[in-house]
């Protein structure tokens, strides 16, 4: 686990090569594989995420590096003049999976740790049904006087796969430690493969309804979309460009502004 005080003791350089190094190096040395790219039924390499087969017996890593110029979370700016680097670290087996988010402010002195434990079952195909819970682990606020607090969260959600381009997800969170509110999400998503470039244009929108979470009243947070752009460059790595638009509807209009944002993101799948 890193310390919480990584920034104050290493500084926001180390602290950002701490994040960023580990996929960077897993995708140094994927580039020397000669693997053979997976393909679909249809004799098609596979490039959307729906037409990926599902091995459960096998122990599937996934490692994220990203950085975004704001940290919009839940319709809010959580880091007003600073951009965001993360590294994800997500382990799935048996349909159980364990996430690791951290992640670094990159011109103010923040940082963040989350942990995500979650089940997923896909029996019931085109259906998946997940729930689990999420603990954060927040800043001291580096002097920011952000007001963040270590908190827990549960969550479900139901995803609904339509054919092999289009997904729709319904899901639920609830804070049951520091804000004893919740968040209801139904979101669209699709994906739109360039097979001849190897890349993916995957569009989506949503719309969260704030349960007592960002207000103290049952009403619409915010209206989000955004693009990723993927390019697979072998069968482990890829990366992404994305550009996110969040605006507020009446639980945060009287405290938050429309966002706009821009991310690159490297991903080793494993």
């Amino acid at each position: 686990m890193r310390p919480r005080n990584c920034t104050a003791h290493l500084g926001w350089r180390k602290c950002l090569f701490i994040l960023i190094a580990p996929p960077f190096v897993c995708a140094a040395t994927s580039l020397w594989s000669q693997d053979k790219e997976p393909v679909s039924s249809q004799g098609q390499e596979i490039i959307c995420p729906n037409d990926e087969e599902s091995h459960p017996d096998v122990l599937a890593v996934s490692l994220t590096t990203e950085f975004d110029n704001k940290y919009i979370f839940r319709g809010v700016n959580s880091l007003p003049g600073s951009g965001i680097a993360t590294f994800d670290a997500e382990f799935e087996y048996q349909h159980f999976s364990l996430e690791i988010w951290q992640a670094a402010g990159v011109s103010k002195s923040y940082h963040e740790m989350d942990f995500y434990v979650s089940y997923a079952y896909d029996e019931l195909k085109p259906f998946t049904f997940s729930g689990g819970y999420i603990n954060y682990f927040t800043p001291d606020d580096d002097h920011l006087r952000l007001g963040y607090n270590d908190t827990q969260e549960i969550f479900a959600s139901v995803e609904y796969d339509i054919a092999s381009r289009y997904t729709a997800t319904l899901k639920y969170n609830y804070d049951f430690d520091k804000i004893r509110g919740g968040f209801l999400e139904p979101k669209f998503a699709a994906c739109v493969p360039w097979q001849r470039f190897r890349m993916a244009f995957n569009p989506y929108i949503s719309i969260t309804y704030d349960l007592q979470y960002n207000s103290n009243r049952f009403a619409w947070n915010n209206f989000q979309t955004g693009i990723e752009i993927v390019r697979k460059i072998n069968e482990t790595l890829k990366v992404s460009a994305t550009a996110e638009l969040s605006v507020p509807l009446v639980a945060i209009d009287d405290f938050a502004k429309k966002e706009g944002w821009v991310g690159l993101r490297l991903t080793a799948d494993f």
